[in-house]
């Protein structure tokens, strides 16, 4: 039996349409594409030690942005407040003992460290628990108590009037919270010429009394809580209502620090729950909640399966959540104090 060859150059053509065939086959099978998380805002978060952090709305990335110059470990969180241009931080130091308010420019972030000359009638070791812009009047509200780092009923806590230019004191003479038994404030928000305070007479957070505070007419005034065991901390303000944002801590949870939102109607003097948020955590107790007026939201860091950025809807009590892609360099002490339009 003979054996047939095929001709040379029909052995070639036929190669190459196998290699064609199998190229075109392999370029038919297309990697699938990874979406583009692509981000609105970022929002601007402050570590205790004066890092800057940017934060992406939806992608949770975390980056490093630079940090305010001096401002060392001891942030007091809930006197971080903002006016249009200027962010303004308050840090106690002890060694030596003195008062420092930091005034962030919002675009640049370049600081001045400003140390303040506190009224003599707030004694060696004063520092400020809270501090509020005051838009009307274009100054700093703050809440000064006399011995700073030693908590005590016989030392007075007043509300004062700071110059944002000069930071000079001007005392409110008939306010001493300390005659009302308080001994720290953990959260404040400040709405027209009334202050409203997260106060506790045993410094613990599962023990705050919600304060109002109107400085016209120096008068105090305890609202209730009645929905609630403990009382609203991280208070945030709703803008054109009269309306407190807020977590209250809740006992015995198996859940290490776990809070439920709430919305406080200052008018009635009532609570509702905010049910469409569970299984959550607060980062921190002491500090506002940041609110975004150019999504009408707010905005905080949350503990849910670990680190994430929460926006609650006002309008309609939806809260969403994005995790934290990269949360090694974030810590308990920080917050979100500003935010950026991509």
């Amino acid at each position: 039996m003979k054996l047939r060859f095929l001709p040379p150059i029909l052995c070639f053509l036929i190669a190459i349409f196998s290699f064609s065939c199998s190229t075109d086959s392999d370029s038919d099978t297309k990697e699938p594409e990874i979406p583009v998380v692509k981000d609105q805002y970022n929002y601007i978060a402050l570590r205790n030690d004066g890092t800057l952090f940017s934060i992406g709305d939806n992608s949770g990335i975390v980056t490093s942005i630079g940090k305010v110059p001096g401002l060392e470990f001891n942030t007091i969180f809930n006197t971080v407040t903002s006016s249009p241009t200027h962010t303004y931080i308050y840090e106690a130091w002890f060694d030596p003992i003195e008062g420092r308010i930091f005034k962030l420019n919002k675009e640049t972030y370049q600081s001045e460290k400003i140390i303040l000359n506190f009224p003599e009638e707030f004694g060696d070791n004063p520092g400020i628990m809270a501090m509020d812009w005051d838009e009307t009047n274009q100054e700093l509200i703050g809440v000064v108590r006399q011995e700073f780092d030693v908590p005590s009923f016989g030392s007075p806590i007043k509300i004062v009037r700071i110059n944002p230019v000069t930071f000079e004191f001007t005392v409110l003479q008939n306010i001493n919270l300390n005659t009302q038994g308080y001994k720290e404030v953990y959260s404040s928000q400040l709405i027209g010429q009334k202050l409203y305070l997260s106060a506790s007479k045993d410094n613990k957070v599962d023990h705050t009394d919600l304060l109002e505070i109107d400085l016209n007419e120096k008068t105090f005034k305890l609202l209730p809580q009645e929905d609630t065991e403990t009382g609203l901390l991280n208070l945030g303000y709703i803008p054109g209502t009269q309306k407190l944002f807020g977590f209250a801590p809740i006992l015995n949870s198996s859940y290490m620090g776990a809070v439920r939102p709430y919305v406080y109607n200052i008018n009635d003097e009532e609570m509702e729950e905010i049910s469409t948020a569970s299984n959550i955590s607060a980062i921190q107790f002491a500090h506002k909640t940041f609110y975004n007026s150019q999504i009408d939201k707010f905005i905080g860091l949350i503990a849910k399966e670990g680190f994430s950025l929460y926006s609650f809807d006002p309008n309609t009590n939806k809260f969403s959540f994005s995790s934290i892609e990269n949360p090694e360099d974030l810590s308990t002490m920080i917050a979100i104090i500003s935010v950026e339009k991509l």
